[in-house]
């Protein structure tokens, strides 16, 4: 027998067997989830308490009562800088709205002095937070890469663990599709 053939007889042999083994699928009724079960599949925040950029501790439940769009990041990130002009043009846009800007620093302990003058020199809004390099913030958030945002709810819940970033990197502007999102939360509080 040819070699070239092997590799077919092979194939038709798993075709056959699989095919052998077709089984009906069926798929389960619809069943509506009481509040308190869709309650207990809801997936929180984890807590935190962190050093606030004038020195104090703030924690989640310091934020409770508001949306917050989380922004975690690093002064030698450049992405994450590069998000920063339209970060600003949200805080303004949303500064009397119920949504919360949250930027949370990674930073090494040895360049927390770094990330106070940059929040300082670049006029950073917001509540600026600063959770260190490889804590439990870290751990806790599943942090592996950065710029990392979130939207957590008024009683911190996790709405969105990927949403989109603040600039539009195609035409370099705010992003409309994070308005939109964003828009639609403030609308939903009516």
């Amino acid at each position: 027998m040819p070699f070239k053939t092997i590799p077919l007889l092979f194939f038709v042999f798993i075709f056959i067997q699989c095919d052998s083994k077709k089984e009906e699928i069926s798929i389960g009724e619809i069943t509506e989830r009481s509040p308190e079960e869709i309650a207990s599949i809801v997936d929180y925040a984890p807590s935190f308490q962190l050093a606030s950029i004038d020195g104090s501790q703030v924690g989640l439940e310091d934020l409770k009562g508001k949306y917050l769009y989380v922004d975690i990041w690093a002064t030698w990130c450049r992405p994450c800088l590069q998000q920063l002009p339209a970060m600003k043009e949200l805080e303004e846009k949303y500064r009397d709205q119920n949504i919360e800007f949250v930027s949370i620093s990674i930073d090494s302990d040895r360049d927390k002095g770094k990330w106070q003058k940059m929040v300082r020199d670049k006029q950073m809004a917001g509540v600026q937070l600063f959770a260190g390099k490889g804590t439990s913030f870290q751990r806790d958030y599943e942090i592996s890469s950065i710029p990392k945002f979130l939207i957590i709810g008024k009683d911190g819940e996790i709405l969105n663990e990927n949403p989109p970033r603040p600039m539009d990197h195609v035409t370099g502007q705010v992003n409309q599709e994070l308005v939109a999102i964003l828009d639609g939360l403030l609308k939903n509080e009516i």
